[in-house]
């Protein structure tokens, strides 16, 4: 008898706490690398990305004290060099490579909300865009919400997506190393 009013009581607890915001952030994405090699025909390929900008925005909501879930979009641009040697050519080529992203993540808090300095893992699946392909991957997140006032706070995430990667199938011969794409991000965050 005692249970369902045990569940009745976090639910409402849940629901009293329940708390919607928004962030915008920004700042910088780094690409994992990627090389093969063949000996018949003897080949090497490599492709090598550089620090590029990142920008990111969400919208969230708070269950409780210690759960979240939110949506994410992502943009960020690398340039990227990639390196072909055959036994008689040597082509090198630069290109600008942006990214898009959209993610669905769960947060776990490890403080209570009332604290001023909140830190959180999160997790969840994401979909990125890059050079016209569409891949599945996961994103995964640690970060610290810094309370302000009057409902404003700061946010700061270190955020890594992992998915099939489109640079290494277009080497010749082509990668085999799945796409990293590594971002330190500082912004904003509203709740409502």
């Amino acid at each position: 008898m005692r249970l369902p009013f045990l569940v009745l009581f976090i639910v409402y607890q849940s629901a009293a706490l329940a708390q919607a915001y928004l962030t915008g952030l920004g700042g910088t994405a780094a690409l994992s690398r990627d090389a093969s090699a063949s000996a018949s025909p003897i080949a090497s390929a490599n492709y090598d990305a550089a620090v590029g900008p990142a920008l990111s925005a969400s919208a969230g909501y708070r269950f409780n004290d210690w759960l979240s879930a939110q949506a994410r979009y992502g943009w960020n641009q690398n340039r990227i060099t990639v390196t072909e040697l055959t036994a008689l050519t040597f082509v090198e080529r630069m290109q600008p490579a942006p990214q898009h992203s959209v993610a669905a993540e769960l947060l776990v808090y490890f403080r209570p909300r009332g604290s001023r300095l909140r830190p959180y893992l999160s997790a969840g699946p994401a979909w990125s865009r890059v050079l016209a392909q569409n891949k599945p991957g996961l994103t995964v997140a640690v970060g610290i919400d810094v309370s302000l006032k009057s409902g404003w706070g700061v946010r700061y995430t270190f955020v890594e997506n992992m998915s099939a990667n489109p640079f290494s199938a277009a080497l010749h011969p082509a990668g085999t190393h799945g796409l990293m794409n590594f971002q330190n991000q500082l912004g904003v965050i509203k709740f409502f």
